[in-house]
């Protein structure tokens, strides 16, 4: 496959040697834009700016797949009208939504079909909000996302309860989801802890996943011999994840098959992230 990375060029060189060492990769373009690109099987799209929407409906008008490698854009308008131009072209996308494109995800996506419960809880360190860029509604919209990929289900109702200091600074949220299925799920995110803690653990008749994400570690629950509760474990290298979640998407296109992550799920999840905003305002 041809293979084009559009973006800064610190960031295409990371990308490109993520890619080169793969059979299915025959030839990697670099450009820091659409525009130097004539022709490609795929794309991967590095975009932070407020115009990365405008530059992804430049690659589908192009024919050209893509991986849009950039913090998730939640404006259903716009993002509907990504997904009527995609449908028009043909062209499969795939959004950079790293909790469903983790090997532990799909993983427990594999061991747990649609689970009637989902629990997460992620505490973050305060120092680490301070020094870095990540907003607050980055957290839980990521954790929404997760619960709505894995569940794979509407939404029936939605719960939600944020505590802002003065009025202004948000410090912790709790969110409940119950799902058409009959699934439900609860978020709870803190950003003033002492240490980082992330969990995440689904369930249903059939068994328990508790995964921490830090370590990418699975702990996979069965009952056993003597209807003994038992568990296996298995543990990812995080330092992999772009890399595989790259060529999941390269061999989605090459197979003919529809990526992890697509525009229909950045969809449900944008209108999920309309709903909590609107339950916030209430109170």
């Amino acid at each position: 496959m041809k293979i084009a990375i559009i973006g800064d060029a610190s960031r295409t060189l990371a990308w490109e040697n993520h890619l080169r060492p793969h059979n299915i990769v025959k030839e990697v373009i670099l450009s820091p834009s659409i525009n130097g690109i004539q022709k490609a099987d795929a794309c991967l799209l590095l975009d932070d700016t407020s115009q990365n929407l405008e530059h992804l409906l430049a690659t589908i008008q192009k024919g050209i797949h893509t991986f849009f490698i950039s913090k998730l854009p939640l404006n259903v308008e716009k993002l509907e009208r990504v997904q009527r131009v995609a449908r028009e072209a043909n062209v499969e996308i795939q959004f950079s939504h790293w909790p469903s494109l983790s090997s532990a995800t799909q993983l427990m996506t594999d061991l747990i079909d649609r689970p009637s419960l989902v629990n997460i809880v992620r505490e973050v360190n305060h120092t680490l909000i301070v020094e870095s860029s990540s907003d607050f509604k980055h957290f839980w919209v990521d954790e929404v996302g997760f619960c709505l990929r894995i569940m794979n289900s509407g939404i029936h109702h939605i719960e939600a309860k944020q505590v802002s200091l003065e009025n202004k600074e948000p410090v912790a949220i709790q969110i409940f989801i119950r799902f058409d299925n009959g699934g439900t799920a609860s978020i709870y995110i803190n950003i003033g802890a002492i240490e980082n803690n992330h969990h995440r653990f689904v369930a249903n008749s059939n068994g328990i996943i508790e995964c921490d994400v830090h370590k990418q570690l699975i702990r996979d629950g069965r009952i056993g011999s003597g209807n003994k509760l038992f568990f296996k474990k298995e543990e990812f290298d995080p330092s992999k994840s772009a890399e595989k979640a790259a060529l999941q998407f390269l061999k989605a296109i090459q197979l003919n098959k529809e990526p992890t992550f697509t525009i229909h799920h950045l969809l449900q999840l944008a209108r999920a992230s309309k709903k909590i905003d609107a339950r916030l305002k209430q109170f």
